[in-house]
């Protein structure tokens, strides 16, 4: 069996809207019609914006609590209490796998309710990680200093945050 990426994000809409029509909320495929008829000119829609920023933080808490469960499966330091670990267990191993496909799961909610294909998050994913094999700061293929102000990087202002998105790599 093979996974499909692209094909998983874009089943994605279908789900979310399923899940979104059983609670009576608005679904992914619902805010992409309402984007239709802002981009005629004929609606605003600001409060189908406002729901979408809503559904997106919900469902990042949401991929947060699963990385924490995830988490719980890969001890502190097991070197120095033994702890028991995915590395030990089939059991464990498989819960921790489990857990890594919910974050998968709300990962792709996300970009549903942002109104990304999986073609485009591809497109960008390699970009991006083209970007990363080529970045003057980087550990590992890189020879400048890294800027070392978390705060500084948290609001982009380094160096690894020039990716624009609009860069094109050789992709063979």
């Amino acid at each position: 069996m093979t996974f499909d990426y692209i094909k998983f994000v874009n089943e994605g809409y279908t789900s979310q809207q399923k899940y979104a029509a059983k609670v009576g909320e608005f679904g992914p495929e619902d805010l992409s019609r309402m984007d239709e008829l802002r981009d005629l000119g004929l609606s605003e829609n600001l409060e189908a914006t406002a729901f979408r920023y809503r559904k997106i933080i919900e469902h990042f808490g949401h991929l947060i609590e699963e990385a924490i469960e995830a988490r719980v499966y890969v001890p502190r330091r097991s070197w120095k209490n033994k702890e028991r670990s995915f590395l030990d267990s089939d059991e464990m191993r498989k819960e921790f796998l489990a857990e890594m496909y919910d974050i998968l799961l709300f990962h792709r909610a996300i970009l549903a309710y942002a109104g990304v294909s999986g073609e485009e998050f591809a497109e960008v994913a390699a970009e991006k990680q083209a970007y990363n094999q080529t970045r003057k700061d980087h550990n590992v293929n890189g020879t400048d200093e890294t800027v070392k102000d978390p705060a500084a990087e948290l609001q982009g202002l380094c160096p690894s945050a020039e990716f624009s998105g609009n860069n094109k790599y050789d992709r063979d």
